[in-house]
């Protein structure tokens, strides 16, 4: 392939442009591609050494890059003066209620581990395999074999 021809314009930047030699596409079609400073092309066809189109194509746009959101990270707090604070006093009622409860919450978290049962079931269920969706056995009209589908 022989090289370009620079031409100095002033069309489309001001600079060289390099206009590639003619192919002969076929059909006694002929092309001629003019590559503009710009970035910009121009493809020229010719039939019988007559112009018959020119495209022009623009360079390709640069993609503008997204600019990262910035987060705005909350100030620390600074530690300040506790608040005094007096408890009021326990009846004997509240007491006995309290008792209680705390009784109940250590019978709750001595037995819990006996409540394993449910953990087995559940063991047992993910053993056993699950059915997939059943497979339909149909007639095809056309070539009279058997089609599955689901």
């Amino acid at each position: 392939m022989p090289k370009d021809k620079l031409v100095n314009t002033s069309l489309h930047g001001d600079g060289e442009s390099r206009v590639k030699s003619i192919k002969n596409i076929g059909n006694g079609v002929k092309t001629q591609l003019i590559k503009n400073p710009d970035g910009s092309t121009i493809t020229q066809r010719y039939e019988d050494n007559k112009l018959v189109a020119s495209d022009y194509n623009p360079k390709k746009m640069k993609v503008k890059k997204m600019r990262k959101k910035r987060v705005a990270k909350p100030k620390p707090l600074k530690a300040g003066p506790t608040p005094s604070y007096t408890a009021p006093a326990v009846t004997a009622e509240e007491q006995v209620e309290m008792d209680k409860q705390e009784r109940i919450n250590k019978y709750n978290k001595k037995n819990r581990k006996k409540k394993g049962f449910k953990n087995i079931v559940n063991k047992i269920k993910s053993i056993i395999p699950k059915k997939g969706r059943r497979t339909r056995k149909t007639r095809n009209l056309v070539t009279g074999g058997i089609n599955r589908t689901q």
